[in-house]
């Protein structure tokens, strides 16, 4: 299922927005409709409200949309208190578009985006924007007479002109490596390109960077003010442009395409997010495609500490892309960050997406980043047990680690506490009044408590016990007469000494939570 939300998602911010959640209604279809003609709305219809010129002509279409999937306007009137206020009284989901858009473009978009959703058809749309790419390079590249790149704004290379690929030797490395030369990059900025191209709508020219690099005119791709690309041509002079306004039109045809590609790869990624929520769910028993070779581990993710959990999730998925993994599976889901590992044995066990590879990273990080960790469960081999490994990750990134733990924790290494939490957790459901009780009352010696769970950790040890607390083997012996006294149990008596133990544990649990209150 599509929604609003994700229409608005899977668009630049500068094309459109959703300025109103409202309901989660199923979007269908996406239509036109004037302000001062019949409204025919049917349910799963996305409403694009042309024509609005007042505030009643606004608030008309909502009452007349009330039952549509999401309903578009112009930011001019979606900011309105009083539209946004019948919107949530209808439950209607609001986007708002740029005053100045055009109306098709709009449409267009919102169209190949809820088709490619509908289709599953997320690769053939890329494929055809890309070709189109390919044929606006080589019209730009004549109308200018010189090669052309265009780029995106990380400097990847979508497209280029044919023909002319060693002009020099930058624009070489820039077609085969399908990206821009660090050195070339770097010597750009340093004289400003990208700080132009990020502000400015002005093509510009720039200068040779050295004998074996031509000078540049390039010419920024915007959209409702967003820097999405840029244009790259090899020129020796500025070029004389007698069909500027057929240039400008190009650009804008480009912007549209960058935009769409944006689009399209938005969404193929939520795609793939929604089938990993459903898979950690246990809801599907369809292998996808974004699995790598089983087994697998479920890790719950640690940090940063004062990020959100969708700034935590780009941060991590920018970080594994960075270091190789291409398609990072790491999804949010019921408030935590989880990522999907392989946990294969076979040749590339140790590559991209391996849980040997992501634990090296993630101590990497913990290194400058202490607040960062990995919690793994434990390795499945079905679909099926994925759900478990999920809820195993969950616990285990709920109970207290020593310290040495704290970055990457397994529950093959951690089980004693992630079985004491487990334990912990059910008697804090169920409380109990245990004689253990009698020793954490305010005005209680505090040294008893110690005592005791020092002589239970180290049973029959008298001395490891008195070491532990830093006192004399007598000076435990005395305490003990004294626990006898104030805390009736019999400590050997195996099952009571487990017992104590799990009620110390607690105890030292709800001091904390009341220290951290």
């Amino acid at each position: 299922m599509i929604t609003a939300a994700d229409l608005a998602q899977a668009v630049a911010p500068a094309f459109a927005e959703l300025s109103q959640a409202g309901e989660t209604r199923p979007v269908l279809a996406v239509e036109l409709v004037e302000a001062d003609g019949p409204i025919q709305v049917e349910r799963g219809d996305v409403v694009l409200a042309v024509g609005v010129r007042s505030l009643d002509d606004a608030l008309q279409i909502i009452d007349e949309a009330r039952d549509a999937a999401a309903l578009v306007l112009r930011r001019a009137w979606a900011d309105q208190d009083e539209v946004r206020a019948r919107c949530a009284d209808r439950g209607l989901p609001l986007l708002a578009i740029p005053d100045e858009s055009p109306w098709s473009p709009v449409m267009a978009l919102f169209r190949k985006v809820l088709e490619a959703a509908q289709t599953g058809r997320s690769h053939e749309p890329a494929d055809d924007l890309y070709s189109d790419l390919f044929d606006m390079a080589d019209k730009i590249g004549a109308l200018l007479e010189a090669p052309v790149t265009i780029e995106d704004a990380a400097s990847r290379v979508l497209a280029y002109s044919t023909g002319q690929e060693d002009v020099d030797q930058a624009r070489m490395s820039t077609i085969v490596g399908r990206r821009v030369p660090r050195e070339v990059r770097n010597h750009f900025r340093s004289v400003g390109v990208f700080r132009h191209l990020a502000r400015s709508d002005d093509p510009l020219f720039v200068p040779a960077a050295s004998p074996s690099t031509r000078p540049r005119y390039v010419i920024p791709v915007r959209a409702g003010g967003e820097w999405l690309g840029s244009i790259w041509a090899v020129v020796d002079e500025p070029p004389v442009l007698p069909r500027s306004g057929e240039l400008r039109a190009a650009v804008d045809v480009i912007a549209l395409y960058l935009l769409r590609l944006r689009a399209h790869t938005e969404l193929h990624r939520q795609t793939q997010l929604d089938h990993v929520r459903t898979a950690l769910r246990g809801d599907t028993t369809d292998r996808p495609d974004w699995l790598g070779p089983e087994p697998w581990r479920v890790a719950a993710l640690v940090g940063p500490e004062g990020l959100g959990i969708e700034a935590r999730a780009d941060l991590w998925v920018i970080l594994a892309r960075r270091l190789g993994w291409r398609q990072p599976v790491v999804v949010d889901l019921d408030g935590l960050l989880y990522v999907v590992l392989s946990e294969s044995s076979g040749p590339g066990s140790t590559g991209p997406g391996s849980t040997d590879w992501f634990t090296d990273l993630v101590r990497a990080e913990s290194r400058h980043s202490p607040t960062v960790g990995l919690r793994l469960g434990s390795a499945v081999e079905t679909l099926a047990e994925l759900p478990r490994s999920r809820t195993e990750a969950a616990e285990l990134s709920t109970v207290d680690l020593p310290g040495h733990r704290h970055a990457v924790a397994s529950v093959e290494d951690c089980w004693p506490e992630l079985v004491l939490g487990r334990a912990l957790a059910g008697m804090a459901r169920m409380p109990l009044v245990s004689p253990v009780a009698r020793l954490t009352v305010p005005g209680a010696d505090a040294t008893l408590l110690a005592t005791l769970e020092a002589v239970v950790d180290h049973w029959g040890e008298v001395g490891r016990a008195a070491r532990v607390l830093g006192v004399h083997p007598n000076t435990v012996r005395y305490r003990l007469a004294r626990l006898a006294e104030a805390c009736p149990l019999d400590l050997d008596d195996p099952a009571q000494r487990l017992a104590v133990r799990l009620e110390l544990a607690r105890a030292r649990a709800d001091a904390a939570n009341a220290a951290n209150a």
